[in-house]
């Protein structure tokens, strides 16, 4: 084999997957940005009641994420409690794990049990953290990390046979008595942070973005607002995923909203019925 060849081949391969990446990301940077340091951003602030020095703050070195759909295994981990659970996979990428016995969580303490749940039993469990709770339809929503920082993802827009979770989701289903009696699981691997000399939105920026978009009306209140990333599908291929830095806002802990830090364009979550922080 010629090794300077493989070598010179390897290096391209790289490149030319880096600018489609570029190509990707730059396509959804068409959205205006605003700035908030005018007197209309100041207004907007203070009729929701928001403190803009109490608002966290964005590291310059953040920038977008790159990684890939796992298509591995991810059955129960060898030796845990639900090991003998029945285990479908579809499109190679989402697992449906049914116990075969009800796992039961402390009812004064949902999510720290769901989490223990997760965390000892399902494949790289230590990677997901708790998100949301919706009790209309007994789920239990945890999300993956990366470097402390989630990377969230769609849900599931639809109860159909052929629906899918977003690709970094991990969902608990629950029975009547608080049971885990199922869960679906997706995973991402190759988590790359990438280089950007892109100026993110603030905190306060991504705020008034959503009342310019008429979505944050000062009828409303901010019950949270984080930093993550959020997963962009690619439309070349199913395997790459692109991850702007976002923030997810929480209205009147029932409404959710993701606003790209990037280019400020706005992903919309299905109302919540709860999110849970027990």
């Amino acid at each position: 084999m010629d090794w300077s060849k493989a070598k010179t081949l390897l290096i391209l391969t790289f490149l030319i997957l880096n600018a489609y990446l570029a190509v990707q990301l730059m396509d959804r940077m068409i959205d205006p940005r605003i700035v908030t340091t005018n007197a209309d951003g100041k207004t907007v602030l203070k009729e929701r009641k928001i403190d803009e020095k109490k608002l966290q703050t964005v590291s310059k070195e953040i920038g977008y994420l790159t990684a890939e759909v796992d298509t591995s295994s991810l059955a129960p981990k060898p030796g845990s409690s639900i090991q003998d659970a029945v285990t479908s996979v579809k499109n190679q990428i989402e697992w449906s794990v049914r116990l075969t016995k009800p796992f039961p969580l402390e009812a004064k303490s949902m999510r720290d049990s769901a989490t223990s749940f997760v965390q000892s039993s399902a494949a790289y469990g230590t990677d997901y953290t708790f998100w949301k709770y919706d009790s209309k339809h007994n789920e239990m929503t945890f999300v993956q990390t990366y470097k402390e920082q989630p990377l969230y993802s769609t849900p599931q827009q639809s109860r159909e046979d052929d629906a899918m979770i977003g690709p970094s989701l991990l969902v608990l289903q629950l029975n009547e008595q608080k049971e885990v009696v199922s869960y679906k699981q997706r995973h991402l691997n190759k988590v790359v942070r990438q280089a950007q000399d892109v100026t993110l939105l603030s905190a306060s920026e991504s705020v008034i973005q959503l009342s310019e978009q008429g979505l944050f009306p000062a009828s409303k209140r901010m019950t949270s607002q984080k930093l993550g990333y959020f997963c962009l599908v690619t439309e070349g291929t199913k395997s790459v995923q692109i991850l702007p830095p976002t923030w997810q806002i929480e209205l009147n802990g029932e409404e959710l909203y993701f606003v790209n830090a990037i280019d400020g364009g706005v992903q919309t979550i299905e109302r919540l019925d709860t999110v849970s922080e027990k």
